[in-house]
């Protein structure tokens, strides 16, 4: 791609931007020179890398791509049998880290769909020994350390020891009474890498020792003492073991990495293109972008787009969204409308994509594979090469008919400007054709009135114009699709102050179909104004309207499932206290038995009458737990009198009217010892249950029941026959009958056993035993009662 085209639409800006989000310089110079790809799949590709880096990135808490040193340099010196130095080691040690991290990050999930970086992540290499052993061994760029090897360590140990013996030997004659005088300083320093004082120049005879040099001013001597000549003939040979055996260290790290010198040299590759695809990524996030997608209908649909090098609070978004089966879009509107932004941001978006970034855009936003983009902006005449503006244009505009390919990207910025009115639309409308015919899709822009009647008849064209408000005379930065704007330059110019008088006289000198033409634009634009806030006022009325609609719908399944939850924890109430109620009547029941103050046949009558309530009681209960009842009808205001009886519906209780319905149709109930209010609608009329009429004083009369000395249980399983045994027993105990017979049969002796079982823990049996002979033996238990 012609780089003057790149630079005309920011796209070089755009890769420096890339640049700094990359980790490594390698990166950062292949994100410099990343340029767009004219090819369908390696666009896809590119694209897809760059989202599963997005994924990635988004579920790691580590950078997959950690900082990287480029060992490009080490790879050769390796490959050339030399060795490396410390900081070499140290750089390979680091790119081996990364190399792993990237490994252990950037794995295949099919699930998610990641599969292009774990397959180049599968072609690194590194060794974990190679890391261990040079952490170990390389302290800093330039030292070793001295578990490098147990030679090194032994060695630095006596070369300590020796420092401090030379140190110890200078410091007694730095501090002799007589020597010390001789010193120009009390101190300890090095020449020539041997240890020495400073002595003055008058006093050199009298220490005796080697000369190695003089100060600049002459005054001090440096003295290396007899005393210490020795240690440091010593101390010399142990540096230069210590040296030799750095290098051997040195040297054997280095032929550990060398079988590894062809994949470091691949493993840069690698690890380079995966620090620009995620350099992509943080990019991205950078600008707030989303991903682009390929344009299934073969056209523009950019929504929201924002310029990536205008500040992002001053920018102003833009759609562009038109079809593939316009090849052509006339763009018309004020100067500083934002007609060359919105070029600029089609060509750049359409550059950025095809390099595998995102874009600045809402998400849904797609854009055909261009095979090529090509621009001709701004005013770039030459004197140099004596070009005036429209020769540089035809110049430019040329050299783009010439190159540019089917299915290349166009955008003519002021198309036909320069030279006479009448001839440069005439021209611009013939290069437009030209480029539609070769099936290119062309954005221009224009204020030539003949090129917008144009793209309004010819069939493939699209007009689109930049809004104006002729209110404020300031234009909105918005483009409308399928509507050709005017320039409106009257208007402008009169609102930066030129007179009403000039103003009317250049419109005087225009042609009648001119004026009619632009009043018949500025009208359409007027009234599709208006028709676009109507439609946006509808539409926010429409979603006011779901909103609420939603709300309600809400409110509504919440009511009705609080409305089933209180009912049937009502009912469960209901069911546990009429449960309470017969565990309590069975305490009475002993009570009674206790007491034994009513005759037997009364106290039998009134249990069986009690149980029997309480059971029924206890079942309709049940029942409507399990099946809610179908309220009826509410009552009205008029229907309901004090001391009524009524249902409350969602309780499913009964109670008596205690007062009359309030403004709110609040109605006051009594139910039970519950005083509530509840609203008439929730109630519902109930018949008084009639009460027999006794007179008073009058007594129960009870008939009294004739109990059998036995009962047969044969036949029966063991679990009938005990709650039929059970009922036997407490009417014979009633009854007063102080020995019973309970028949069940010899057969396989379960039910006999189960029987006697049961009889064990009764509290009405004193005692049992089988029947004798003549009583039924085996077949018959006789129960003696308390």
């Amino acid at each position: 791609m012609n780089q003057r085209h790149q630079t005309l639409l920011g796209y070089d800006e755009i890769l420096r931007m890339l640049s700094d989000c990359a980790v490594s310089e390698s990166g950062k110079r292949a994100a410099v020179s990343l340029s767009a790809s004219f090819d369908p799949e390696e666009v896809a590709r590119m694209l897809a890398e760059t989202k599963e880096a997005e994924t990635i990135a988004k579920s790691q808490a580590s950078d997959p791509v950690l900082p990287f040193p480029d060992v490009t340099a080490q790879a050769r010196r390796l490959g050339s049998y030399a060795d490396l130095n410390c900081l070499d080691l140290l750089n390979v040690m680091r790119f081996f880290k990364a190399v792993k991290n990237s490994c252990s990050v950037i794995t295949r999930d099919d699930e998610r769909n990641i599969q292009l970086l774990p397959s180049m992540t599968e072609g690194l290499v590194y060794d974990d020994r190679v890391i261990q052993e040079i952490e170990m061994s390389i302290l800093s760029e330039d030292e070793v350390a001295d578990a490098a090897s147990p030679e090194l360590r032994s060695i630095r140990r006596k070369i300590r020891s020796e420092n401090d013996s030379i140190r110890e030997k200078l410091n007694s004659i730095i501090r002799g009474r007589e020597t010390g005088k001789y010193l120009q300083e009390a101190l300890i320093t090095q020449r020539n890498g041997r240890y020495v004082v400073p002595v003055k120049q008058e006093y050199r005879s009298q220490v005796k020792g080697l000369v190695h040099g003089e100060s600049a001013s002459g005054a001090t001597v440096f003295i290396e003492p007899m005393g210490v000549v020795e240690s440091n003939n010593r101390l010399r040979s142990l540096e230069e073991e210590e040296n030799r055996e750095i290098m051997r260290i040195l040297s054997m790290l280095s032929e550990m990495i060398r079988p590894y010198a062809q994949a470091i040299s691949s493993d840069m590759e690698i690890m380079t293109a995966l620090d620009l695809i995620f350099a992509k990524n943080r990019l991205a996030g950078r600008m707030d972008a989303s991903p682009c997608e390929v344009s299934r209908d073969g056209g523009i649909h950019i929504l929201k787009g924002r310029h990536p090098l205008i500040d992002k609070d001053r920018v102003i978004p833009v759609t562009i969204d038109y079809s593939g089966s316009y090849r052509t879009v006339v763009i018309t509107g004020p100067n500083t409308g934002g007609k060359t932004v919105t070029l600029k941001i089609v060509g750049l978006f359409a550059l950025m994509a095809q390099s595998g970034l995102y874009i600045p855009a809402a998400y849904g936003s797609s854009l055909p594979v261009f095979t090529g983009v090509f621009c001709d902006i701004g005013d770039e005449q030459s004197i140099e090469q004596s070009l005036s503006t429209f020769s540089s244009h035809m110049s430019n505009i040329s050299a783009i008919v010439k190159e540019a390919e089917r299915g290349a990207l166009i955008l003519l910025d002021e198309l036909g400007a320069g030279t006479d009115p009448e001839e440069g639309a005439c021209l611009g409308m013939s290069i437009l054709k030209e480029l539609s015919n070769r099936n290119m899709m062309t954005l221009a822009t224009t204020h030539y009135s003949e090129i917008k009647a144009y793209a309004l008849r010819e069939k493939g064209f699209l007009n689109a114009s930049m809004e104006f408000d002729a209110e404020s005379l300031k234009p909105t930065f918005r483009l409308i699709m399928g509507v050709a704007g005017t320039s409106n330059a009257l208007l402008i110019s009169k609102g930066l102050g030129l007179s009403q008088s000039i103003i009317d006289r250049a419109r005087s000198f225009m042609s009648a179909e001119r004026i009619e033409f632009d009043s018949l634009l500025q009208e359409a634009e007027k009234t599709r104004t208006r028709a676009a806030r109507e439609l946006e006022k509808a539409q926010e009325m429409q979603r006011n309207a779901r909103a609420i609609e939603e709300k309600a719908k809400k409110l509504e399944a919440e009511y009705q499932q609080k409305k089933e939850d209180t009912l049937r924890k009502a009912k469960e109430e209901a069911y546990e206290i009429i449960s309470d109620a017969k565990d309590e009547s069975e305490r009475l029941i002993k009570e009674i038995r206790k007491t034994r103050k009513m005759s037997e046949s009364e106290s039998t009558k009134i249990v069986q009458e009690v149980r029997r309530d309480l059971s029924e009681k206890k079942e309709k209960a049940k029942k409507r737990i399990q099946r809610p009842e179908t309220p009826s009808k509410a009552l009205t205001r008029d229907e309901v009198m004090v001391g009524d009886t009524v249902r409350i519906l969602s309780l499913g209780v009964d109670g008596t009217v205690t007062s009359l319905p309030d403004q709110k149709d609040n109605v006051g109930v009594m139910a039970g010892i519950m005083q509530m209010n509840v609203k008439l609608t929730d109630l519902e009329k109930r018949e008084p249950e009639k009460k027999k009429k006794t007179a008073a004083g009058s007594r129960v009369r009870l008939i009294p029941k004739t109990v059998s000395l036995s009962i047969n249980l044969n036949g029966m399983t063991v679990e009938d026959a005990i709650i039929e045994l059970n009922q036997y027993l407490d009417e014979a105990f009633l009854s007063g009958l102080k020995e019973v017979s309970v028949v069940h049969g010899k057969g396989s002796g379960a039910l006999r056993s189960g029987v006697q079982q049961f009889l064990k823990g009764h509290p009405h049996v004193k005692s049992y035993r089988l029947g004798k002979y003549g009583e039924g033996e085996t077949g018959v238990t006789v129960v003696t009662l308390k």
